[in-house]
């Protein structure tokens, strides 16, 4: 199978492969947590349509070890360098890969914006418009969709309400409700759950990690999140000892402190909702440990994620379920609150404040 490579969503990826074969829907939403390969399930299911060699299930590129996306793409090669890595795939994918395609567009959040661009969406829109070059459909993949603004999701909607025929449309969004009810309501919704750390460690050994000892335990600390665990390898690694230690002190938090973690740590709108996204998974870890209790770790993963495990088992100790639970509440509203584009500082004091509260049994 073609999929064998992805990991985590291949039995969602095959189905959805089997109704884009049979019944398409003109516009799917893929929803999920940060970094658990939304994207690439989407990228991929372009590519069974644009493959000129073999559409359908067995089409020839793998996006997720694409050798095209890996090579650099502009600047001149130095003098003594390897040659560029050959791809053996067919014209459609290779330029759907480099972004050329005429009957492909990719777009999402540019570095230096908190929101895709309405002039982004118009041109999007201006190219659904048009019938197919070479493929048999036109295909867009809109990525960080959950940062369209309003004017944005206005201008796409007679789009979705008025459908070319010839187009199919993949929006990916960590959460759904930034967008709005007559946006999602016309679109076909699959939800993407986190990866586990077996799918985890599999990834990371992809990408050269060959320690498994250090791979399990990068992959228990990214907490679902191939995003976060490959930002780890690279020496990006989230904050997790820091939140841990935020949670042990919540007892004598005040506005004071709840400020200087709302600075240090959701200062800007990505860090936010990232981070109280590991925040509600760290609590849901806590309360696992206070309701059925610790399990020990494997002897492969006794290294970063061991300092981890004891802070989590001192926050069960310590923490009353009732506490943890309004805890995860609060973490959940405050990550959903940032999604739909409020002050992501603001909201952190409130989360602080409202676990200091908690920790307190006020």
């Amino acid at each position: 199978m073609p999929l064998d490579w992805l990991r985590g969503h291949r039995d969602a990826a095959n189905r959805l492969l089997a109704e884009l074969s049979a019944r398409p829907s003109h516009a799917y939403l893929f929803s999920g947590p940060r970094g658990s390969g939304k994207a690439l399930v989407a990228i991929s299911l372009a590519h069974s349509i644009l493959c000129e060699r073999s559409p359908g299930e067995n089409f020839c590129c793998t996006p997720g070890r694409c050798l095209v996306r890996q090579a650099p793409s502009t600047g001149r090669a130095r003098a003594g360098s390897p040659p560029a890595p050959r791809c053996e795939c067919c014209a459609g994918c290779v330029q759907a890969a480099a972004g050329v395609h005429p009957d492909y567009t990719y777009i999402a959040r540019e570095e230096d914006r908190t929101d895709v661009r309405i002039e982004q969406v118009r041109g999007l829109i201006a190219q659904l418009g048009q019938r197919p070059a070479r493929a048999p459909m036109r295909i867009a993949v809109i990525d960080d969709a959950d940062t369209l603004n309003i004017p944005a999701q206005n201008a796409l909607l007679k789009t979705l309400e008025e459908p070319p025929g010839h187009a199919i449309i993949f929006m990916i969004a960590a959460g759904e409700r930034t967008l709005l009810d007559t946006v999602r309501s016309r679109m076909r919704a699959v939800r993407f759950g986190p990866l586990n750390v077996a799918d985890l460690e599999a990834i990371l050994s992809e990408r050269g990690v060959g320690d498994p000892a250090r791979a399990a335990a990068i992959a228990r600390l990214s907490r679902g999140s191939a995003a976060r665990a490959i930002a780890m390898i690279e020496g990006a690694e989230p904050p997790i000892k820091e939140l841990l230690s935020a949670l042990a002190g919540a007892k004598s938090i005040d506005f004071a402190r709840a400020n200087s973690i709302a600075q240090e740590y959701f200062a800007n709108r990505n860090d936010a909702a990232g981070n109280f996204e590991l925040l509600a998974r760290l609590l849901e870890e806590i309360l696992c440990y206070k309701l059925l209790g610790a399990a020990a770790p494997s002897e492969a993963a006794k290294s970063a994620a061991n300092e981890s495990d004891r802070a989590i088992a001192k926050l069960a100790d310590g923490l009353g379920a009732t506490a943890i639970v309004e805890c995860i509440e609060a973490a959940v509203k405050a990550m959903e609150a940032v999604e739909g584009m409020a002050n992501p500082r603001l909201q952190a004091e409130k989360f602080w404040t409202a676990a200091g509260r908690a920790a307190r049994g006020a």
